[in-house]
């Protein structure tokens, strides 16, 4: 059986980007086979903020004291080479709210962080990918 690659190898090291083009099957195989964390976070049923971010809380495993804001995100994403090391991560967003209560201004915010966090792994070497959709 031969290892799943393209797209996937051709991703850079630290993105944060739609997962358009990319297969969810493909994804999680490649993340596998490859030796990468990978988290999946469905929000379809969150509406506002601390919906998203209870949910992505929860997928990761952060601990139940995490304040529901995205500097607390930032630091528990960064965090997590200490708490769950890995050689990569792989983070699959699916389902990105667009709600009046989650608007424009808040999905940027939250990839802000993603982003963010993304250049901490790369000072470290570590790759870090977020595909949304």
């Amino acid at each position: 059986m031969s290892r799943p690659s393209a797209p996937y190898d051709k991703l850079p090291l630290q993105t944060v980007r739609q997962r358009r083009g990319m297969a969810r099957e493909g994804l999680r195989a490649w993340a596998r086979e490859s030796g990468q964390k990978l988290v999946e976070i469905d929000l379809q049923k969150c509406t506002d903020k601390a919906s998203v971010l209870r949910e992505i809380a929860q997928a990761f495993g952060f601990p139940s004291w995490f304040g529901l804001n995205l500097d607390a995100l930032y630091d528990s994403l960064t965090d997590l080479q200490e708490q769950q090391p890995a050689t990569g991560y792989v983070v699959m967003l699916e389902n990105l709210p667009r709600a009046e209560t989650f608007g424009a201004e808040q999905r940027d915010a939250l990839l802000e962080v993603f982003h963010d966090a993304a250049e901490t792994y790369a000072e470290q070497g570590v790759p870090f990918r977020v595909l949304y959709s």
